[in-house]
Parts: C-alpha cells; sequence; structure tokens
C-alpha cells in the first residue's frame, strides 16, 4: 500500500505498488487548514493541503514559510516525504522538513486496536526527525504543523558570468545572500547568480515570481519537444542540441525568468 495525493508526479513507477494486490490510497480530501496561531507563528494543516494553499493562507495572517520548493503544486505530505526544500545555507537551512513543530502519521495495528494507530510526535520526540522525511514507510502523513515567520519580500537580482570561478564562488556567494542560487550551464561555460535577499514587507513594488518553465505548457509543444530531443540523440546531433540549449537559456534570459514588477516583466 502506498499514498498518492491528487495524482502521482512521480516520473519512474516508483509510486506503484508491487503486483496486482497493491492500494494507493489517496489524501485528496485531507485538504483543510485547521488551526493558524498567530502569537506562535504556527499553522496546523491536512496533508493533502498543497504548498500554494499553505502561503496563500499564512499570507492571509501575515505569516510566511521561509523556504519552499519552485512548484507550489506538491502537497505538504508529499513534499516532506520526499525531503523537497528551497534555496538558503542561512538559518536552519532551506528544507520544509526543518520548519515542522509536530505531525500526526497513522500506521497498520493490530485487530485489538482498530488496525490502525495514530502517532503524534512534537519536538520532544527524538524520533520527530525520522519522520520527516520518511518516504512514507513510518505511516501515513495526515496533519502537520509548521513554525512559520513574519510575511517578508524578496528582492531578486540575476547576474550573468563566466564559469571559472564557480567553485570557490558557490559557498561564498551562499553565506553572502539568504536565498542564493545558482544555474549551471557547462556546455556553454556559464553561471547564473541570483542575488536574493529578503526585505521589508513595506518595501514598494508588487514582485510575482511565475517561474518560466513551471508554467501550464501545451501537451503538443511538450510533444514536438522531445520528439525533438530523442531525434537529436538518436541522430548524435551534438550541435542541435547545443543550439536547443542556447535557446532556452537565451528565453529564460529575455523573459527576465518569469520575474514581473507590478505586472511588467523585468
Amino acid at each position: 500500500m502506498k499514498v498518492v495525493t491528487h495524482f502521482s508526479h512521480s516520473i519512474p513507477k516508483l509510486v506503484c505498488p508491487d503486483g496486482q494486490d497493491g492500494l494507493l490510497v489517496s489524501t485528496k480530501n485531507l485538504n483543510r487548514v485547521l488551526k493558524t496561531d498567530t502569537e506562535a507563528m504556527t499553522m496546523t494543516v491536512e496533508s493533502g493541503v498543497t504548498l500554494r494553499q499553505l502561503i496563500n493562507e499564512a499570507a492571509k495572517a501575515g505569516l510566511a514559510l521561509p523556504y519552499a520548493p519552485y512548484w507550489w503544486g506538491l502537497t505538504i505530505g508529499g513534499l516532506l516525504g520526499t525531503g523537497a526544500h528551497g534555496s538558503s545555507l542561512w538559518g536552519k537551512g532551506s528544507s520544509v522538513h526543518d520548519y515542522v513543530v509536530e505531525m500526526r502519521i497513522v500506521s497498520p495495528a493490530k485487530a485489538e486496536d482498530g488496525y490502525a494507530k495514530v502517532w503524534v510526535l512534537n519536538e520532544r520526540d527524538k524520533d520527530l526527525d525520522a519522520a520527516k522525511v520518511s518516504l512514507g514507510v513510518l505511516g501515513v502523513i495526515s496533519q502537520v504543523t509548521f513554525k512559520l515567520q513574519p510575511l517578508f519580500k524578496r528582492s531578486i537580482t540575476y547576474v550573468r558570468k563566466d564559469d571559472t570561478d564557480l567553485g570557490d564562488e558557490a559557498v561564498t556567494f551562499g553565506k553572502l545572500h539568504e536565498f542564493a542560487d545558482i544555474f549551471w550551464y557547462p556546455s556553454q561555460r556559464k553561471a547564473i547568480y541570483r542575488i536574493d535577499d529578503r526585505v521589508p514587507i513595506n518595501v514598494s513594488g508588487n514582485g510575482v515570481y511565475n517561474f518560466t518553465p513551471f508554467r501550464s505548457t501545451l501537451s503538443l509543444v511538450l510533444a514536438l519537444v522531445r520528439s525533438s530531443e530523442e531525434t537529436q540523440e538518436s541522430s548524435g546531433d551534438a550541435e542541435g542540441k547545443c543550439l536547443n540549449a542556447k535557446l532556452v537559456t537565451s528565453t529564460l534570459q529575455s523573459s527576465a525568468y518569469g520575474l514581473t514588477n507590478n505586472g511588467i516583466s523585468l
């Protein structure tokens, strides 16, 4: 038996139960925000709540999850079970599970216990660290409580450089900027540094980071891209692969990686 949410985002068949007797359990309807404590800056949600829901509900209370993956279509149970993270060397680090203070897990039990046992783990329990990134082997995550932070904005600037000193620069750059991020294009011998820091909520501007590669894409376009890649690989067309790669990077740069301010592309 394995757990999925609305649908599986697993590209390989890792989510599939073995054999014909397997069972998938959905957390689709475990989608409620249960409690928000603005004084303690905590929020309790069910495991089928999406990252988007969590971010939006926290913002209504003037709170924020400081670090998160790029794509907010993930569910809380799914992103915790797989160790999803943002980008930071600061504080506790960028992993979402580092901001979990309590979890509720349901595991199998004997008949006299109703075939199920509910475990509630908090910061006083040594097993909480194991449960945070358990890949589902300890049971089904049903509820999670996060320690949040006051709402803030971020200031983002992209800088393109040669990659000659990338190895020496990476750690130094990460320590200088809270949400530092680097795209490395080894075939082009370039690196894109994202200078990314938090700023007060009252800083002017209404920025949105709609990261281009995670936008909805027509199935036909995806099929054409995949077909082109397969043709180039089967024919050993290295030059074509490089041209496509440069097209992708130039498109990202010209679209400001999806950044807009007050609705205007940067």
